[in-house]
């Protein structure tokens, strides 16, 4: 009865394991950091993807000959909302864009084109970032360089 028992056992481990043991081709995704991709941050249980944001300079030669740079922002996974509408409460899903010229306080917006106009001659740098309601940075912020002639 025993060798009975011993053999049903091991035929069925040799029946049931091969399929249960290659059942994942890979691991399950866990938001764990290896699956950052370059240009989104990690959320705490989500799925590892946060809202992207893309920055770029608008006909950076032309503008910087009228002493201005002009900026585009692209930006997807968030809602842009302004900080006063949602009464300061951070939402996981919602931010606004924050824009600095050389490290100056930031002007919070929630428009995806804005205009540095005036700029001295030399070297600026413009950096874009998304923030929360309560204005805390929302993932890293973009960094642009203008020269103006």
């Amino acid at each position: 009865m025993k060798l009975l028992v011993s053999v049903i056992t091991l035929g069925a481990s040799l029946f049931v394991l091969p399929r249960g043991y290659g059942q994942w081709k890979e691991l399950p995704s866990t938001g764990a950091p290896t699956e950052r991709l370059p240009d989104r941050t990690i959320f705490v249980g989500q799925s590892g993807l946060g809202p992207l944001l893309v920055a770029r300079l608008v006909d950076e030669q032309k503008n910087a000959k009228q002493r201005k740079a002009v900026v585009e922002v692209q930006t997807d996974g968030v809602e842009l909302v302004d900080p006063e509408a949602a009464q300061h409460k951070p939402k996981i899903d919602e931010a606004h864009i924050q824009y600095r010229l050389d490290g100056s306080p930031a002007q919070n917006s929630t428009s995806k084109t804005w205009t540095f106009a005036r700029l001295s001659p030399g070297e600026h740098q413009i950096e874009v970032g998304l923030a929360t309601s309560d204005n805390l940075p929302f993932g890293k912020p973009k960094k642009l360089r203008v020269r103006i002639p």
